[in-house]
């Protein structure tokens, strides 16, 4: 019975990899007792934690440990496993290179070390080693060149860099590891052209080469590869075209990323056959022309962004019919013609964002009954009419309004103050006339308030201003000819950083409260007709911050130390 034990803890199959494993739990360091007190001559390796042998043969198969906040060096002597299908140490702190050999095991199928402080080259190796499946080294530190020559790997299905300091290009040879499903390759410094052997990627799902230095065009065949789900090329450098020629092609895209690039020309209508397609991100690009009439095909379509362009045209009433769509971002750029009225109908918008551009007309009142909307945004644009005297009522999830520089007129939409959620309302040079609502404190979570360059928006500045959020850091109503005096509760505004009633009507004295704001840096109260004295506390803004007092009938002045 001895002589077995003996025997089972020293096999000469498997001491090589006891040595191996020992060598490799001298150069970590922090294990928490969890290597420490099991990682023992004591018992067969095959009952390591981490550890997983191959049961006809007791060799080390896989090699696990993630998680588990290792810290120290990956010793070479890893690479004496020679029988290792698995090595898993994502999510740990080793540091230093990462051991050359390990490419050279002949059956390594799966390696992870993502998430990690590994720095200087990835070993060729790696690149040549026709058995992998899994290279993930993402989240590292990485440098050098990605490997120049031809990549021998045609059983490799997962290939993650993203996240080191990787250069170099792409190497065409990319496009023989015929079996990969997902190439990423984000948040490096590649550059170079993407090789148009990419296209010949028939299984690949996932395509992300963004946040590089990649310039040239798009290879238009990537876009007709049929199992591709998922492509994202921004931040880079791309220029030209947008080229696509998907007849005949099965085409299951869902999602694309081309923003922050060069690319050029008119958003091609063959994006609109694209019908599994749920985001499509084309902003920060001089794409110009319009947005494609049949863009209304992308049923299943949840966000649009194409702002930052030259885009030219209206606005596509067939954007009405996508139901499912939650964002559309169009951002200064050249559209212009009236917001159509089907928009309203898309129930499950929660941003709409036309800012600086041309649109006219009037808002669509069905738009401010669709409940789920969180910003409404048009901001410089050519809107008039009113904003229905209802609006808020219906708004219960409103973070924010954006109508700013328009001809919008009509009466304040008072229920705006039901929007409870309202964290930034700007409604400024437009021409809207009637009261500063009673009930503005209903709004406890705004932060921003700018209704200035409404004149005449006459009324008194409410008591309840008092009410609002303590976390509301700009309060603007600038020539809106308000009048009464200004309330004592505005004290409460302990955050507040920026005050402006500047070319009002009001009167009476400044409160001794404004003068406790502690974070106010800028108070202007021209152009009034306010008395009295100024309060002492008013002088810590002579020197940190700004006052403007001036054609009101103020006496005294500010003390300071």
């Amino acid at each position: 019975m001895q002589s077995f034990s003996l025997s089972f803890s020293a096999s000469p199959t498997n001491v090589t990899d006891q040595l191996a494993l020992l060598a490799f739990k001298n150069l970590i360091t922090n294990t928490n007792n969890v290597m420490a007190t099991n990682w023992t001559t004591n018992t067969s390796v095959c009952n390591w934690i981490g550890v997983t042998c191959s049961p006809e043969r007791q060799r080390v198969r896989a090699l696990e440990l993630p998680n588990l906040n290792l810290q120290g060096t990956i010793s070479s002597s890893i690479a004496n496993l020679s029988f290792l299908v698995m090595l898993n140490l994502a999510n740990n702190y080793f540091r230093g290179n990462l051991p050359y050999g390990l490419g050279h095991l002949s059956r390594l199928r799966v390696i992870d070390v993502h998430n990690n402080q590994l720095e200087g080259d990835i070993p060729q190796s790696l690149f040549q080693n026709p058995r992998l499946e899994t290279i993930s080294l993402s989240h590292n530190r990485f440098t050098g060149d990605l490997w120049r020559e031809p990549w021998n790997l045609p059983e490799l299905r997962i290939l993650n860099l993203t996240s080191n300091n990787l250069t170099g290009s792409i190497h065409p040879s990319i496009g023989n590891i015929s079996m990969l499903e997902r190439l990423i390759l984000d948040h490096n410094s590649l550059s170079g052209n993407i090789p148009k052997e990419i296209g010949n990627l028939s299984h690949v799902i996932e395509l992300d080469l963004s946040n590089n230095r990649l310039i040239g065009s798009i290879p238009p065949a990537i876009f007709n590869i049929s199992s591709l789900r998922v492509l994202y090329l921004t931040n880079n450098s791309l220029s030209g075209f947008l080229s696509l020629n998907v007849e005949n092609h099965q085409l299951n895209l869902e999602a694309i990323d081309l923003s922050s690039n060069q690319l050029t020309g008119e958003i091609p209508s063959s994006l609109c056959q694209f019908q599994e397609l749920r985001f499509l991100y084309l902003s920060r690009n001089n794409f110009t022309g319009q947005i494609p009439r049949d863009i209304g095909f992308l049923s299943k379509l949840e966000r649009l962004y194409l702002t930052t362009n030259e885009i030219t045209g209206t606005i596509p009433p067939s954007l009405g019919n996508i139901s499912s769509l939650q964002f559309i971002g169009c951002v200064e750029n050249r559209i212009g013609g009236e917001i159509p009225q089907g928009l309203g109908n898309l129930l499950h918008l929660k941003m709409l964002g036309f800012d600086y551009n041309n649109v006219t007309g009037e808002i669509p009142p069905a738009i401010f009954n669709i409940s789920s909307l969180v910003y409404i945004a048009f901001t410089a644009n050519r809107l008039s009419g009113h904003i229905p005297a209802s609006a808020g009522l219906q708004l219960p999830n409103l973070e924010g309004i954006f109508l700013a520089d328009n001809q919008l007129s009509g009466e304040f939409p008072m229920a705006i103050t039901n929007a409870s959620k309202l964290i930034e309302l700007e409604l400024s040079y437009n021409f809207f006339t009637g009261s500063v609502p009673t009930n503005l404190g209903n709004l406890r979570q705004l932060q921003f308030l700018n209704l200035a360059g409404n004149n005449p928006l006459n009324g008194i500045l409410p008591d309840s201003v008092g009410n609002l959020s303590s976390s509301l850091e700009m309060f603007n109503i600038e020539n809106g000819q308000i009048n009464g005096h200004i309330p004592r509760g505005i004290g409460n505004l302990s955050s507040i950083i920026s005050m402006v009633l500047n070319g009002n009507n009001l009167s009476g004295n400044i409160p001794s409260e404004v003068g406790k704001i502690k974070q106010l840096q800028r108070l202007y109260l021209s152009r009034n007709e306010l008395q009295g004295s100024l309060p002492e506390d008013l002088c810590h803004l002579i020197e940190v911050g700004e006052i403007l007092l001036s054609e009101n009938e103020l006496s005294g002045f500010i003390q300071t130390a």
